[in-house]
């Protein structure tokens, strides 16, 4: 017997969106020509910073800081956001070969016409992680960015001389 699809909601929690926004739709060249779409789980950090790379997401994309987020709820389009924010602050801060799922982002997000299958893979994205994933609650609120040298990490201002 199959479990029946939750309805997804309208918002978010942070740890949430947290589990959404870590999915990227990648759409591989020969599945397009086959019409069929993978997910893959971005995996560009490993141990607690990528909690705070998720905070300082949100607070770039949204401009509210890590101390207000615990309450925060957010809708599926300030997700995606956060998400390309996640995805460029990992770029900028360990010069990542991540650049694709930051085309892709940046390009649903301007011409989202042009990328139906994404947007769909997107929603399925969505739907698998209300479905599956939104009882799990590992997030670690007290994650700090690393610290790199003559670099100081403020991630409430957003502050990184």
């Amino acid at each position: 017997m199959e479990t029946p699809q939750k309805q997804i909601p309208e918002t978010f929690s942070v740890e949430q969106a947290y589990v959404i926004g870590l999915v990227e739709p990648r759409i591989i060249e020969e599945e397009q020509r086959l019409g069929t779409y993978s997910l893959f789980f971005i995996e560009v950090c490993s141990g607690d910073e990528c909690y705070a790379q998720w905070n300082e997401a949100i607070h770039r994309a949204l401009s509210i800081p890590k101390e207000e987020q615990r309450a925060l709820q957010l809708s599926l389009p300030e997700i995606f956001s956060c998400s390309l924010e996640f995805c460029q602050l990992y770029n900028e801060r360990y010069k990542s070969e991540i650049a694709y799922a930051v085309h892709l982002l940046e390009s649903m997000r301007k011409d989202p016409k042009n990328y139906k299958a994404e947007w769909a893979v997107w929603q399925d994205v969505v739907e698998q992680a209300v479905n599956k994933y939104m009882n799990s609650n590992e997030f670690n609120w007290s994650a700090k960015l690393p610290t790199w040298p003559n670099q100081k990490n403020d991630i409430s201002t957003g502050d990184y001389s």
